[in-house]
């Protein structure tokens, strides 16, 4: 997040400089400004083991195992995965996007996982 002061300062500095390279701190800046306004999305791999085991969210249910990395230890993964139809005895390497959302009920995650892509299944 900016403040005033980090304003002024790049204002004066930029005020120093000469054309092509004043137009190039300004579309950095604005860049820069535009994406603190937008949407918070993270795009990330994960690898899906073949089966859900028994966990205990709100209540008893069946969740998914999830790695990070190929060679990390799977956690289990109380969400839904929008766009993925798993299939119990497939290992999957997918990637989602991560979007944190606003105002979560309680008893629900904050993050939505969406599938951008399965990389691979077998």
């Amino acid at each position: 997040m900016f403040v005033a002061d980090e304003t002024c300062v790049a204002g004066s500095y930029a005020a120093l400089m000469t054309g092509g390279v004043r137009l190039t701190l300004a579309s950095v800046a604005l860049g820069v400004a535009l994406t603190g306004c937008s949407d918070s999305t993270d795009t990330t791999r994960l690898w899906i083991g073949p089966e859900r085991v028994e966990c205990e969210g709100v209540a008893p249910m069946m969740c998914l195992q999830v790695a990070e990395s190929e060679d990390g230890d799977y956690q289990l993964f109380y969400d839904t995965i929008e766009g993925f139809d798993y299939q119990e005895g497939t290992s999957y390497v997918i990637d989602v996007s991560i979007t944190e959302v606003e105002n979560p009920p309680a008893d629900a995650s904050s993050l939505q996982y969406t599938l951008v892509e399965i990389v691979e299944e077998s």
